[in-house]
């Protein structure tokens, strides 16, 4: 015979004790899907940042070879 949950209402089957909060979780930036997206932003803008700057000093190079 299945338990009547409604009778207690203070029970929720959907959360078990794990032993630790969801929110600890979170609090190491291995898992912390808000860190991965900053860390990957940022190597995403330095890695632009860095093509940029090679493709101006390549059209820099080219610019002085040409009047040479």
């Amino acid at each position: 015979m299945d338990k009547d949950y409604n009778e207690n209402i203070n029970y929720n089957p959907y959360t078990t004790n794990t032993g630790f909060e969801m929110n600890e979780i979170y609090k190491d930036p291995m898992f912390n899907p808000i860190a991965q997206y900053e860390q990957a932003y940022m190597y995403y803008k330095y890695l632009c940042m860095q093509m940029d700057y090679k493709i101006k000093c390549k059209e820099y190079e080219n610019l002085t070879k040409s009047k040479n």
